[in-house]
């Protein structure tokens, strides 16, 4: 029933359905949520409409979408009764009012795969419990007011390791023969795309326009079947993590507007799958490493840094200091050319002068002393 153009509150006979998919999606429902009063649903997607209040008690198995709508509710105040949906795996809450802190009990939804939070009112630190998470492939809370450093535990997900793709890739055709029927919109590349039918195959990570500060932590070049890095936005300084091309399958990786400092780490030439790169508005300087995967990249994704090279048409102090300095070895070596050749010109006139004063002074001598004889 989604897309189906309803315009009403939700329909009283929504609780004649249990145990199953139910999607009300992309219509124009209003009015709060009430109560459910059966036994759950497998699926609920209620996302793109125009539901208003708190969050009720939702009995869902796999898949909650309540994603943009006008939902306005302290977190706190989201019951504690959707924490004991342990066999949750998709929660999309994105688009919405919610405020308040992310909820420390997360960590009880341990089969969590895609957690979605953006542009919300969250605020407060990331919890560490997010990172108990080992089966979470996408995450995504940016444009919230989240502040403090980014947790150093995310290397535990592991669902966004390689070493775990292969059991995401048979969850998706499904154990026991039940296959997962979920589709989300996430965010790649600046776009926001639908996926169905590969979202098993997907891995992001997104703290995008935040208040983030320190350093991007070494432990995020562990998840190397990442997909996708967004931090843009952030107040992140310190330099590039080195090891960045430890994360193999990374294709967009976004750090824009930030604080980073220091050289474009050589490894980053090396990620043969990147094809968007955004590191602009930082303090980045030196030279961008030369390389095929790089200097394809377009230019105004280094803009607003100190950076130099052959893909912004600037060349680097280094190479102007090597040719001023062989310009100056060559003015030298024509200062020292000039030097030998006058000292030999001065020798060889002092030798001639020599050569030719010296036998005048003898046979003067001589003159003088047949004088004296024939005087006497």
């Amino acid at each position: 029933m989604s897309n189906t153009g309803i315009s009403d509150v939700i329909p009283s006979w929504l609780w004649n359905f249990s145990s199953a998919d139910f999607d009300m999606s992309r219509n124009q429902i209003y009015g709060e949520i009430p109560n459910f009063l059966n036994d759950g649903y497998y699926m609920l997607n209620l996302s793109y409409n125009k539901l208003t209040g708190p969050l009720p008690h939702i009995p869902v198995w796999n898949m909650l979408d309540l994603s943009n709508n006008y939902l306005s509710v302290s977190v706190k105040k989201i019951p504690k009764a959707m924490k004991n949906c342990s066999a949750l795996k998709g929660l999309y809450l994105g688009f919405n009012k919610l405020a308040g802190t992310i909820p420390r009990w997360i960590e009880s939804l341990p089969t969590l795969r895609f957690l979605v939070l953006r542009s919300n009112n969250f605020t407060g630190h990331i919890p560490n419990e997010l990172c108990k998470l080992s089966m979470l492939q996408v995450l995504d809370a940016s444009d919230n007011s989240l502040t403090g450093k980014i947790p150093k535990c995310f290397n535990n997900l592991t669902a966004m390791s390689s070493k775990s793709q292969k059991n995401s890739f048979q969850y998706y055709l499904g154990v026991n023969n039940q296959r997962s029927r979920e589709n989300a919109n996430v965010v790649i590349k600046g776009r926001e795309n639908q996926y169905n039918t590969i979202l098993y195959l997907l891995s992001t990570f997104d703290l995008s326009t935040k208040k983030l500060s320190g350093e991007i932590p070494e432990q995020l070049t562990y998840l190397d079947a990442l997909q996708s890095l967004n931090l843009s936005g952030n107040y992140l300084s310190g330099s590039l993590p080195k090891k960045i091309d430890s994360i193999i399958d990374l294709e967009s990786l976004d750090l824009s507007r930030n604080h980073l400092s220091g050289h474009i780490p050589t490894s980053l030439s090396s990620l043969s799958f990147l094809s968007h790169l955004n590191l602009l508005y930082n303090n980045l300087s030196g030279q961008i490493p030369i390389g095929t995967q790089l200097q394809s990249m377009d230019a105004s994704s280094f803009i607003g840094n100190k950076l130099c090279g052959p893909l912004l048409l600037k060349k680097c102090i280094e190479d102007r200091d090597t040719t001023h300095s062989d310009a100056s070895n060559e003015d030298g070596e024509r200062e020292d050319d000039e030097y030998w050749f006058r000292l030999g010109i001065g020798m060889g006139f002092g030798v001639s002068f020599v050569g030719v004063i010296v036998p005048l002074v003898e046979f003067h001598g001589c003159v003088v002393k047949f004088q004296s004889k024939t005087e006497s």
